[in-house]
């Protein structure tokens, strides 16, 4: 079965869906967030402010570029991630993608009941919280549908259960 790579909006699941479903598939669990951190020795909110978003995107671009190829593994990138049009294209390339999914009534309360959003999820616009999700989601929504091979809404069902559903649907692709 061919590497994935989970996508979509802050507090959509990624990382806890993308945990679960490496778990099962035996595949190994990269979160890019995560893995830029580790590798900075920052927080993203600490990268942000010492390089700003165009350099966080700058360095996420290059670990995209690195992630591309790998194998057997679940691959969870920032919400941003998808606006790096052409190493999209190379990610497409090598990894089945899944756009999780939520509307933004689910993504503010996610938001607001994680200790780390502040930290991890720092704000991409001067806007308020609701304005910039609803602004953010407006630009890259029709890039996370044309740039996936799936969706799945994450607003309902147990992250378990949404598990068991992309299993079943690549059970069907890999046929």
């Amino acid at each position: 079965m061919q590497s994935i790579l989970l996508t979509g909006f802050r507090a959509t699941g990624k990382s806890l869906i993308g945990r679960l479903l490496a778990e099962r598939l035996g595949y190994r669990f990269v979160d890019t967030d995560h893995e830029l951190c580790r590798r900075t020795k920052q927080s993203v909110e600490e990268i942000v402010a010492e390089r700003g978003w165009q350099g966080f995107r700058m360095l996420e671009r290059a670990l995209l570029q690195e992630m591309a190829g790998q194998q057997k593994i679940v691959l969870a990138v920032g919400g941003g991630a998808i606006e790096h049009e052409d190493i999209w294209q190379l990610l497409r390339a090598h990894y089945f993608i899944i756009w999780l999914q939520a509307d933004k009534k689910t993504i503010l309360s996610r938001m607001a009941a994680d200790d780390k959003t502040s930290t991890q999820r720092p704000a991409l616009t001067s806007q308020n919280l609701e304005d910039e999700i609803e602004e953010i989601l407006a630009r890259r929504s029709p890039l996370y549908a044309s740039g996936s091979d799936m969706a799945v809404d994450t607003a309902t069902g147990a992250p378990k259960q949404l598990v068991e559903q992309i299993l079943s649907a690549l059970v069907k692709v890999s046929a």
